[in-house]
């Protein structure tokens, strides 16, 4: 027994080994991991993106990084998920003041409704362009996604515009179409300071035509 005495006590000298995977700490560390991932795989794509490349940019070793992350092919749908948008669509408001006339009410929503949108320019830049490249996992949140917006809309329409009655399904066809729209121009045309008013200028004169 004395010659086990020794490596007894250069094991009780090591620390624990925490779970990776649970309370505050493991937290901060998932989300700082899957914030890098966001950005390699906008700049890589999910198939250029390697996990080899995610821990180092995490500062972990890849063993590490697996505790936290199963797999490349779960990255996508973590990342939405931690995003949590289901909660937020649910319960975020819009600043819009009611005593405005509908189509200036109009007006205002939209423009505040896109521009909290386009804060999240970059997942819908990741799960477009991995859905165009037919990632099947992009693609099923994206259509997830989108419906869930539409929802959204359709919801802060029914409480801002009374004026719309209870059939309100083509103006929220007409706004969700719109905000996507935004998000494409802004993909691809780059930051433009009067595109975001004259697009709300142009909602509003058809959801409100008089």
């Amino acid at each position: 027994m004395g010659r086990l005495y020794p490596i007894k006590r250069l094991i009780d000298r090591v620390p624990a080994v925490q779970t990776a995977t649970s309370g505050p700490q493991a937290s901060g560390q998932r989300a700082r991991i899957l914030s890098a991932a966001l950005d390699l795989i906008a700049t890589h794509g999910v198939e250029g993106m390697t996990m080899r490349q995610l821990a180092a940019a995490c500062g972990l070793n890849i063993a590490t990084l697996y505790h936290y992350v199963g797999s490349k092919s779960e990255l996508l749908g973590a990342i939405v998920a931690e995003r949590h948008y289901d909660e937020g669509l649910r319960t975020v408001s819009l600043p819009v003041d009611p005593g405005l006339p509908p189509r200036d009410r109009c007006r205002q929503f939209f423009v505040a409704l896109a521009t909290r949108s386009l804060g999240e320019l970059l997942v819908w830049r990741l799960l477009i362009g991995e859905s165009v490249r037919g990632d099947a996992v992009a693609l099923a949140e994206a259509r997830r996604l989108s419906a869930l917006l539409e929802g959204a809309v359709d919801r802060w329409l029914g409480d801002l515009f009374p004026e719309l009655g209870d059939d309100r399904s083509a103006a929220t066809a007409v706004v969700s179409g719109q905000l996507l729209a935004v998000f494409l121009e802004a993909l691809l045309m780059g930051d433009d300071p009067g595109r975001l008013d004259r697009r709300a200028d142009a909602l509003a004169t058809v959801v409100f035509p008089s």
